[in-house]
């Protein structure tokens, strides 16, 4: 089993804030167009990423993997891609499917199981594309 060192840790969690900052900025420049349960939706996912960016800085993360460098180029690939969706996203809706595809991709990277990882990546690159 691979532990996350601190180095990619922290690029995991710059990643997932980026995602978080532009789930905010889509908020904010929507905000006439978007009804209060879907400004409330973004904001949750919002901090949602925003919290377990900070959790993948705060604990270790075992993933049972030979190398986690894989790991962290996917989820660089992965959030870039969902990041650049939500920018151009004109629906609501494509934006809250980004953002949970997003919210998974934490959580499975936080249980360290390679097959979790695996299909929370796909979601998201599916999600993005």
């Amino acid at each position: 089993m691979t532990r996350l060192g601190s180095e990619e840790a922290r690029e995991v969690a710059e990643h997932f804030y980026r995602v978080s900052k532009a789930l905010g900025d889509y908020r904010f420049a929507h905000w006439d167009t978007l009804g209060k349960t879907e400004r409330l939706s973004i904001e949750a996912m919002e901090w949602s990423l925003l919290n377990a960016s900070s959790d993948f800085t705060a604990v270790a993360v075992d993933v049972s993997l030979d190398d986690a460098a894989p790991v962290v180029k996917s989820v660089a690939h992965a959030t870039r891609a969902m990041k650049a969706a939500i920018k151009r996203a004109e629906r609501v809706d494509r934006v809250l499917s980004i953002a949970t595809a997003a919210v998974k991709l934490t959580g499975a990277i936080l249980s360290g199981s390679p097959s979790a990882i695996a299909a929370a990546l796909d979601r998201a690159l599916k999600s993005a594309s």
